[in-house]
């Protein structure tokens, strides 16, 4: 549960708690494939990937969940939030709306986005989805989603996070072989921690520069 964020250096302390034991494990599993051999090695490869997608996935997720909890503690109005952010606030509502035909709560939002812009957002991190399985689509759609640049190394990575990433861990986890390298592994590893990084300076620089933000300025705080 991430509990209010209420200022960018309090974001930026979570995220670096955040990420500071994702690396470490990462670095284990790293230790534990270069001093190993033989089978051994080969089962701490298969382990290194299925630990290496699982901090793809969570880092992604986790580090999404702070920015929009940050947001959502300043307590911004809809129309002050920047269309990304309007639009996640709007989804919420839209969720609630999905599971009724009754017309009084259909009339209701119409009513809202007449008058009710001037009011706080909701906003609600249960709408950053990875859905259990982070592609390069699903990543995507979570930088569109937050507002981030869509830097051209996210587009040329695709095959890399869909077939030497997740597809490789769901091979694992179904039981399957698969023969991996010291080295293949290193490289995959690199690029991975590369577009996380990237990511969440995004996410930083975003905050700090009020991205999410109609009309992005500094923060206050």
């Amino acid at each position: 549960m991430i509990g209010k964020i209420r200022t960018v250096e309090e974001l930026d302390d979570a995220i670096d708690a955040e990420i500071a034991w994702r690396k470490q494990e990462l670095s284990t599993a790293l230790q534990l494939i270069s001093k190993s051999n033989g089978p051994a090695q080969r089962a701490n490869l298969r382990a290194g990937i299925v630990i290496l997608y699982a901090h793809w996935e969570g880092w992604v997720k986790t580090v999404a969940q702070m920015y929009v909890r940050y947001v959502h503690t300043k307590a911004y109005p809809y129309e002050k939030l920047s269309t990304a952010f309007l639009g996640h606030a709007l989804k919420h509502r839209l969720n609630i709306l999905d599971q009724t035909n009754k017309p009084a709560m259909h009339n209701e939002f119409a009513a809202f986005l007449r008058s009710e812009l001037t009011e706080r957002a909701a906003l609600s991190v249960d709408l950053v989805r990875t859905e259990s399985n982070l592609s390069s689509g699903v990543f995507s759609d979570i930088i569109e989603g937050l507002g981030l640049p869509k830097r051209e190394i996210y587009e040329s990575r695709k095959q890399m996070i869909d077939l030497e990433l997740v597809h490789q861990r769901n091979t694992i986890a179904h039981g399957e072989f698969l023969s991996l390298t010291v080295d293949e592994y290193k490289m995959l590893r690199e690029r991975v921690l590369e577009l996380l990084g990237l990511y969440t300076d995004d996410v930083r620089n975003a905050a700090a520069t009020g991205r999410h933000l109609a009309t992005p300025s500094l923060p206050t705080s």
